[in-house]
């Protein structure tokens, strides 16, 4: 079953049973990270910082839409759109589609190379303007919390006041949203929702039908699915993916049966050490010297009066 709705196109392609993958790099940086489509861009962001009226922004501007390549080990790269908003704010977007332990210190890290970069020599401080960083993550990087979406600036730790608000950063995860009735989602739960596999198709045609910013994200779904070289370019990267988290799987695996193995080993070596202090402990009831014990168990004097000090 397509998961392309049915715009008015003739072309068969538009009908090609394709299960997308809306986290994809290729497709991701299509949606989000293209001038043309620069108003779903600003839908997303003004969503999930949850601006209204006038604190909305209005425009922006590319600063780097390069997708970072597949390293030779197979590493699966992250989408990294940046965009200075109308009023000089940075946002960097990011996705993290396999499980990255470090998530916290990796955003953070990124986020100071953004908000320190904007600085050239000589200039003054006030100079700097306000960075954010917005982690769609298809896992679950914080188990302590129930919700999806966590957002952290820097704060008074008695006061709970903000020190200033040029930190802001945005962790969401994707797996952890609860759609319930969908027609009763916020704008932000919306695009969280529509990036989630756990919202169905039905479910996002329900969202195109309240919100134009997703109706026009499912019509831009279907003219990628009819360009060819994003297409081809989409299937590279599922393939890295798949790649990537079978070797992490297989990697798991071997780990996994490494541990057996050392614990068996450990029990092994427990078992022996055991059975030779029996042995040690029943020469030394017969009344055997230590010299004795150490010629026929092969131990030092030392281990034989360490085992013999145990039964004190």
């Amino acid at each position: 079953v397509s998961v392309f709705p049915d715009y008015g196109c003739s072309n068969s392609t538009c009908n090609l049973p394709m299960k997308l993958n809306r986290l994809n790099d290729v497709f991701f940086k299509y949606l989000l990270g293209d001038v043309k489509r620069k108003t779903l861009t600003l839908s997303f962001i003004n969503s999930i910082l949850n601006r209204t009226e006038d604190n909305v922004f209005t425009d922006l501007d590319f600063l780097d839409k390069e997708l970072t390549p597949i390293e030779q080990d197979g590493k699966v790269s992250v989408l990294d759109i940046r965009a200075r908003m109308n009023d000089g704010t940075q946002v960097n977007i990011e996705v993290q589609v396999c499980k990255d332990p470090d998530m916290a210190r990796r955003s953070l890290y990124y986020w100071s190379k953004m908000y320190s970069g904007e600085l050239h020599e000589g200039e003054p401080y006030n100079k700097l303007m306000q960075a954010i960083s917005i982690n769609l993550m298809d896992f679950n990087a914080f188990p302590e919390y129930t919700s999806c979406h966590h957002s952290y600036h820097i704060c008074n730790d008695e006061t709970n006041d903000r020190l200033l608000d040029d930190l802001e950063m945005h962790f969401i995860e994707l797996e952890k949203i609860r759609i319930g009735d969908i027609r009763n989602l916020k704008k932000s739960e919306q695009w969280i929702a529509y990036f989630s596999n756990q919202c169905s198709d039905e479910e996002r045609e329900v969202l195109a039908m309240s919100e134009p910013a997703i109706k026009e994200a499912m019509k831009s779904e279907m003219y990628f699915t009819q360009d060819e070289k994003l297409r081809r370019k989409y299937e590279i990267q599922e393939k890295a993916r798949r790649d990537y988290i079978s070797m992490m799987e297989n990697i798991r695996i071997a780990q996994e049966e490494a541990r057996i193995a050392q614990e068996k080993l450990r029990k092994e070596q427990e078992k022996a050490r055991i059975a030779q202090e029996e042995i040690v402990l029943g020469l030394l009831r017969e009344g055997l010297p230590y010299d004795m014990i150490a010629r026929i168990t092969k131990l030092s004097m030392e281990k034989i009066q360490e085992i013999a000090e145990t039964q004190v």
